[in-house]
Order: structure tokens, then C-alpha cells, then sequence
């Protein structure tokens, strides 16, 4: 049942090459343990992704608040109602009720 030593090695110099063997090493060498690995690529794509949403948000943000800023600059009635609703400023005669939501 032991397999003998000299059919395992004939088999072995059959079908196995140097030339194969190199291009499977370089193969897992590129595939998983180099620094610029495939897997190492995907990960860094994922990132890459992931701070292009991100900049994508932040620039939706700047551009809500540049228009806010236009918006102020150029209508009386803008600065009032941001005083009003973000400050709780109230003209002389008006009172201010703050309602807050129950947790």
C-alpha cells in the first residue's frame, strides 16, 4: 500500500517543471503577498470608494451652506427667520415657546 519512492519521483519530474513551478510561485507571490497584491487593490479601491462618497457629502454640504450664505447676504427676511429659528430671537412684543419632543 506505501507508494514506492522511485514512481513518485518519475511522476513528480513528468509533471512537474521548473518553469511551472516559478509561474505558480509568482502567481500567489502577485495574488496575495505582494504589496501591491490584487487583494491588497481591492481593499485600497474599497477606500478609495468609500472617501469619494465623503467628499462627495462634504462638497453637498459646502455648496447648502455657500447658498445659505447668499441667501443671507441678499434677503433681510433670511437673517430674520435664521434669527428666529436657530437663536430664538423675538421682536419686543412677541414671546418665544420652545417645545420640546418627549424622549
Amino acid at each position: 500500500m506505501i507508494p514506492d519512492k522511485n514512481k513518485i519521483l518519475e511522476y513528480a519530474r513528468k509533471h512537474f517543471s521548473w518553469g511551472k513551478t516559478v509561474l505558480v510561485v509568482f502567481v500567489i507571490f502577485i495574488v496575495f503577498i505582494d504589496e501591491n497584491s490584487c487583494i491588497q487593490r481591492i481593499r485600497y479601491d474599497a477606500e478609495i470608494n468609500d472617501l469619494r462618497r465623503q467628499i462627495a457629502a462634504q462638497n453637498d454640504t459646502t455648496d447648502y451652506y455657500n447658498r445659505q450664505i447668499e441667501r443671507i447676504k441678499t434677503d433681510r427676511h433670511t437673517v430674520e427667520q435664521i434669527a428666529r429659528e436657530q437663536y430664538y430671537m423675538s421682536k419686543p412684543n412677541e414671546d418665544i415657546y420652545i417645545i420640546e419632543p418627549k424622549k
